[in-house]
């Protein structure tokens, strides 16, 4: 698949930038204490050539749709991989429901949340009340 035809596709499964950016804009509480450069991805599982990033910078969240070759080459923090009915829930969501469809699609296994940094970096980044909105609660020392 050619790039610009795989990016398309992935346009049309994944949420639009702008409604992922306004997402964060409305959480804006939730996102402010990331440190710079700290990425969450979101990825369609029936079709990972691209995904949707959110990243922290100087000017707030942005959002965009980056290519995806792997995991291991993703350079985020998070990466969210949802099935194409979690997508549906999420393209549809509002703003201020777009984390009760999130923690929702991950409680049920419909969204797998892949943690690509150890929790005591997350932590360190600023991910504390993020991912206790998303329904994960770290408790005890890191190791």
């Amino acid at each position: 698949m050619n790039t610009l035809v795989g990016e398309q596709a992935a346009a049309a499964a994944l949420p639009t930038p702008d409604a992922w950016r306004a997402a964060a804009l409305w959480h804006a509480d939730l996102f402010a204490p990331l440190d710079e450069g700290a990425r969450i991805a979101l990825l369609a599982r029936s079709l990972p050539s691209h995904t949707l990033v959110w990243e922290a910078s100087g000017r707030g969240m942005q959002a965009r749709v980056e290519p995806f070759a792997g995991y291991a080459d993703a350079n985020a923090d998070i990466v969210l991989a949802a099935d194409d009915e979690s997508l549906a829930r999420l393209r549809s969501a509002r703003e201020a429901t777009l984390f009760e469809v999130l923690r929702a699609g991950i409680r049920s296994g419909h969204i797998v949340c892949y943690m690509l940094k150890r929790r005591c970096l997350l932590e360190e980044r600023g991910f504390d009340e993020l991912l206790e909105a998303l329904g994960f609660a770290f408790m005890g020392a890191c190791r």
